[in-house]
């Protein structure tokens, strides 16, 4: 077991000589009234539970500040060679982290957040250099679809800037209704909302956040019949449970959707989701070495149409 655990953490790493480009981040705040722990790998998300007897093989302990927060995300992203990352959330928390690390964050934002700000502002902010996505879209929990008639003219402002959009679908907060997002639908987080908006809007680059698990077979269908459609597979490679994460990425990548799947994080304040995330992609036993790299960095750096000369930067070691 010794031998095979130093094999192992060998690999990993030897795979963290590699770049990452993660996908789906968020600014967090920490959990400043406690410390909390989450179990990973092997069970659904359930939180808070006892470090001494947390019920899993892996308890992850949250940050327990916006500061500690952004400590602990440098050090993973310094750790597993994480050159970009995709950060979305409220434009103000989304700058003030960008300012931090502006060659490693992106910043994004959500056109449905409440307030919604209107076209003009949002072509203001673009040309300001305010964001360069838009994600996390979460239509869903405003009880709206994603193909809602009073969402086109984003979609269309979206495709005319050339804006790449992230939008969540599939599961969420679990017992959303009862933890305070009354609008909340499962029945709203279908792919085949995206349809019309793919329909009107051919030009535009969209992916599916948590490849809106479990509704596997209509991604497949998706995917299948829309070329710019991608997916990233955040917080699922971290915090479901690892037998139905590699199922259903399996399903992805069987159906030969390996190069149109992007690894995101999503850790909410448990910082190391972020390695979490990726050991799991590189101990996947179904995929090969190059489904491993497409997965981690490829794939993303085609979809954010990264230059040459980028993709070899992100290729060159770190500073130490």
């Amino acid at each position: 077991m010794a031998i095979f655990a130093l094999i192992l953490g060998s690999s990993l790493a030897a795979a963290a000589s590699q770049p990452v480009i993660d996908m789906h981040m968020h600014p967090s705040r920490g959990r400043a009234d406690s410390v909390e722990w989450i179990c990973t790998g092997d069970q659904l998300q359930t939180y808070p539970v006892d470090p001494k007897d947390p019920g899993c093989a892996k308890a992850l302990r949250s940050a327990t500040s916006e500061q500690d927060m952004i400590a602990r995300t440098l050090d993973q992203y310094r750790r597993f060679n994480v050159r970009h990352a995709v950060l979305g959330g409220r434009l103000e928390q989304v700058t003030s982290w960008t300012r931090q690390a502006p060659q490693l964050f992106i910043p994004a934002i959500d056109f449905t957040e409440k307030p919604r700000r209107t076209i003009d502002e949002l072509r203001a902010l673009r040309t300001a250099g305010g964001y360069a996505l838009f994600a996390e879209v979460s239509a869903q929990y405003q009880g709206l679809r994603a193909d809602d008639l009073q969402l086109e003219p984003f979609w269309a402002l979206a495709e005319e800037l050339d804006v790449p959009v992230g939008i969540h679908l599939g599961m969420g907060v679990q017992d959303a209704v009862a933890a305070g997002l009354p609008a909340y639908r499962a029945s709203l987080t279908t792919p085949f909302q995206l349809e019309e908006v793919l329909v009107r809007h051919p030009k535009l680059r969209i992916y599916v956040m948590h490849y809106a698990s479990p509704l596997v077979d209509e991604m497949i269908a998706m995917l299948f019949s829309y070329s710019n459609l991608y997916v990233d597979v955040a917080a699922n490679d971290w915090n479901i449970p690892r037998a139905q994460f590699y199922s259903e990425l399996k399903r992805l990548v069987d159906a030969g959707f390996g190069e149109r799947i992007m690894f995101g994080s999503d850790p909410g304040p448990f910082a190391a989701g972020i390695g979490a995330g990726i050991e799991s992609i590189e101990r996947a036993p179904f995929l090969s070495a190059k489904q491993k790299r497409d997965i981690l960095y490829n794939n993303a750096a085609r979809f954010l149409r990264f230059s040459t000369e980028q993709v070899a930067r992100d290729h060159q070691p770190l500073p130490k």
